[in-house]
């Protein structure tokens, strides 16, 4: 992510007994659940594969595979969509 974008930043509080073990780096917690909400972002159609990927500083390619891991479609056409573009 380049360092000029303007930035938010969230506190998120979590019950130690949710995070897998005590010893959990906060900073790695931190980063997967950035990642899981950009996953979020694309699943609920707010953002797009390339700018998640982006945001998230991985390798289009790479995000969508974390795509695939987390059950969200890296093409999500409709069959009408389909049909149209294969006329064309």
């Amino acid at each position: 992510m380049s360092s000029l974008a303007p930035t938010c930043t969230v506190h998120v509080e979590l019950p130690v007994s949710a995070v897998r073990d005590a010893t959990t780096d906060p900073a790695a917690l931190s980063e997967e659940l950035r990642l899981l909400w950009l996953v979020e972002q694309v699943r609920l159609k707010r953002l797009g594969v390339g700018k998640a990927a982006e945001l998230a500083g991985v390798p289009r390619a790479a995000f969508m595979q974390i795509l695939g891991v987390h059950g969200v479609p890296v093409i999500d056409h409709s069959p009408a969509d389909l049909e149209r573009e294969a006329r064309h």
